[in-house]
Order: structure tokens, then sequence, then C-alpha cells
């Protein structure tokens, strides 16, 4: 399976911001306290290149980027050794999670002339290469890496990381798998590889629980980990409250994390904790008055409220952002389901699912719509479009069922509701009190 643009944008700032040379346990949070005791350390040993470079990542990780490079370079002044090498890469990492691939190029460069340190400019090369989706130059980094006998095992893990960033970019997520083990067996108390390859099972549908939860584990105050583990639980409907509480806990370490955001506002929805949601929502425009799903889950809260009309509006803008979100088009195709214009909504749902052609969302509620609205032979084109579409996903089979239970033909309900409780997401309760309700 191939990634969006989107995907990689987010899982480059994952890299750049939980990235760390050094192996050591407890990486700083974002919380004020954490930062506060990093530079705390600062003030009592102000010449200490090791004391800047943990309050660099820690400000780093809260999302202060200008801050961070600001006491990077101030411990670089200080640095020998391999700490200039540590504070070089730190700049480098800092400048990927700004998306500036020269400046990180540039510090990547610089640490090929501090001595020994030609392996990590390598492994640093790799990384700044992903920003811009270039696996074939990442991977060409990684294989001098391999070519140094004396490479470190910090530089080799995060060789074994870009790595693996790279297999998955090139859709070779079974070797990516293998890549990330090998990572682990590195370094086993590194959070990061396991992130990575938790974040990637449950993207393939595989069981990435186990992985997230190890990487929390090993570091509670990771926001990326928190936010990937949430996910994982958010798409089981019976820890909707477990998957708020990690998103709480991401945005909590990083509060201008948007993605953390995003998915924080909608489990909110999920909750129906509607002030919580419109709360959420409204902080995250204000931090990414310009992100095209900012604008999207706000529209989701709208239309939770009742508020079609804003909801609308939010998808209209979010339109205008970016003209091909199907995200943006699902959201006014619901709208319009509420203020009871069909029409527009069918036509609407049609645009979505050809604009999203793996997220059978779309299909889905406009089968419900018809079913709302009496046009059940619509309702049966749409469930049957989900289902071939998307055999292996429950709801898919759900709205079938519910389509031709509405249409008065029991039999051919239950087939397809049994298919449901066997395909991916399938909520067996449910649907099992659906079996119950068939005459």
């Amino acid at each position: 399976m191939r990634f969006s643009p989107r995907f990689w944008a987010h899982a480059l700032v994952g890299m750049g911001l939980l990235g760390g040379i050094v192996f050591a346990p407890g990486a700083a949070s974002a919380q004020e306290s954490a930062l506060a005791a990093a530079k705390e350390k600062t003030r009592q040993a102000p010449t200490s290149a090791e004391a800047a470079l943990a309050y660099g990542r820690a400000l780093r990780v809260a999302g202060r980027d200008q801050q961070a490079l600001a006491e990077l370079r101030r411990g670089q002044a200080l640095a020998r050794g391999n700490d200039a090498i540590r504070l070089t890469w730190e700049i480098a990492r800092t400048h990927i999670a700004k998306r500036d691939f020269f400046a990180a190029k540039s510090a990547c460069l610089a640490i090929a002339k501090l001595p020994n340190g030609k392996a990590a400019s390598h492994a640093c090369m790799a990384e700044a290469h992903l920003l811009w989706r270039r696996g074939t130059e990442a991977l060409a980094e990684i294989a001098e890496v391999d070519k140094i006998a004396n490479a470190s095992s910090e530089v080799r893990y995060y060789a074994k990381i870009a790595e693996g960033r790279s297999r998955e970019l090139d859709s070779k997520e079974e070797i990516a798998e293998t890549v990330y083990q090998e990572a682990i067996r590195i370094a086993p108390s590194q959070p990061l590889a396991h992130m990575l390859l938790g974040a990637m099972l449950h993207r393939l549908g595989k069981d990435g629980m186990p992985s997230l939860k190890k990487a929390v584990e090993l570091d509670p105050r990771d926001p990326f980990a928190r936010y990937e583990l949430g996910k994982a639980l958010a798409s089981d409907s019976a820890r909707k409250n477990d998957a708020i509480a990690e998103f709480e806990r991401a945005v909590a370490e990083r509060p201008t994390y948007v993605e953390a955001l995003r998915a924080l506002t909608e489990a909110y929805v999920s909750a129906n904790r509607l002030p919580d949601a419109k709360r959420t929502a409204t902080s995250l425009l204000k931090i990414a008055p310009n992100d095209v799903l900012a604008h999207v889950v706000s529209g989701r809260v709208a239309l939770a409220e009742g508020k079609p009309d804003e909801a609308l509006k939010e998808g209209e803008i979010a339109l205008k952002l970016m003209p091909n979100e199907g995200k943006a088009k699902l959201l006014i195709a619901d709208a319009y389901v509420k203020k009871g214009e069909i029409d527009l909504a069918l036509e609407a749902y049609q645009k979505a699912s050809g604009l999203d052609s793996m997220d059978p969302t779309a299909l889905i509620n406009a089968t419900y719509a018809c079913i709302a609205h009496d046009r059940l032979t619509s309702a049966k084109a749409f469930a049957q479009r989900a289902v071939l579409d998307f055999p292996d996903h429950a709801a898919a089979w759900v709205a079938q069922g519910d389509a031709l239970a509405a249409d008065k033909n029991p039999a051919a309900a239950r087939t397809a509701y049994e298919k449901a409780k066997k395909a991916k997401g399938a909520d067996i309760a449910a649907i099992d009190a659906k079996l119950a309700k068939l005459k």
C-alpha cells in the first residue's frame, strides 16, 4: 500500500522530533515542568553541552523550534567530540521538523567535518532526504553508513530507522518490518523503532498494539507514541475513552501538535463531548488556520451541534484550500443530509467517494441517507458499491444489511450481517442485535 503525502509529512515530523542521538532513558517532555527542569540544568551547568542538548531537544519536542535552535547553537559552541556531532545532528533534525531541507542538509554536511562524524553525517542526510520523500537517495546514504566499520550503535540505530522509513515509502512493508526489528535489536530500550513498527502494523490492519504500548512504556512523555497509540485505540469502539486519554496526553506534551488536536476533536465528537470538541477545534484553528483538515473537523463539530450551515461553511473553506480533498466533500454531503437536501447530498457523496477511493465512508453514509429518505433502490446501489469496493470492511456489510432489511428482504440482510461479523472492525454485539430483529 502507498501512503499519501500528508501521511509522510506527519511521519517525517515524527522522525525529526523524536530522533535523539543520545541513548538515555526518559526523553524530555513538552510539559512546562519538564522544560523548566531541563532549563534549570543549563542554569546550573551553563557550560555543559550535554545540558544544552537535553534542553534543546525538550524545546523541539514541545514544538518550540526557534528556541530549540537557539539553545542547540549555544551548546554547539561549547561542544567537543561526540557532543559536537550530537548537537549538530539535533540542529539538523530541528530543521527537518521545520521542513527546511537545505538548512538540514547544511547541518548534516557539517557533521562530516567533525572528528568521527562521517557515519553520522550520512545517517543525518538519509533523514533529510526523507523529508522530500526521496527514498532512493536515503538508501544510498544508508549504504555509505554500512561501509563504515566503526559506526557507533547509535548511528546504526538511526540508519535502520531511516531505512525502514524508506522501505515503507517504496511500499515494501515486509522489508520495513524486518528493518525495524533490526533497529530494536540494536537498541531495545529506545522507543522510536517500536513506535514506527506499531504504527505501520496498525495501518496494515495488523496488531501493532504491543509495539505501540512498548513505545509508550519506554517513554511515557513521547507525544508521537501517545498519538499513534490513540489512533490504534480509536479503531476499537469499546476503547474510545482510552483513545481520548492518549490524544489528551499527546496534546499536553506538545500543545501545537496539529494531528493530535484533530484526532482529539474527532474523538470528543464520537464520545458526544461537544463542549470539549468545540474548545479543541477552536484551539486547532488558531494554531493552524490554513490546515485543510482542521476546517473539516471543525465542521464535524458544527454538524454534531446541529449547525449544518456552519458545517457547510467549513467544508467550503477546506475545499478552497485544497479543491480535491475528499473529507471536505464528505462533510458537505453530510451537512446537506442534515438540511434535508438529499439530491445535493447524493451528488456530493458521489464526488467524495471519487476523491477518496480508499475510504468507504461516503458510500456508507450515502446508503443511510437514502434509507432515511425512503430511496431504497439507491440505498441498495450505494451499499453494493461499498461491499464490492471494500469487501473486508464490516461497516460496509452492515450498511448493506440495513438497506436490505429496510427493503423487507430479511434473508439477504442476514447474509450481509453474517459477512459483516467476519470483516475488519466488526462490532459483534451490535451486529447480533440487528440479526435478532430480523423476522
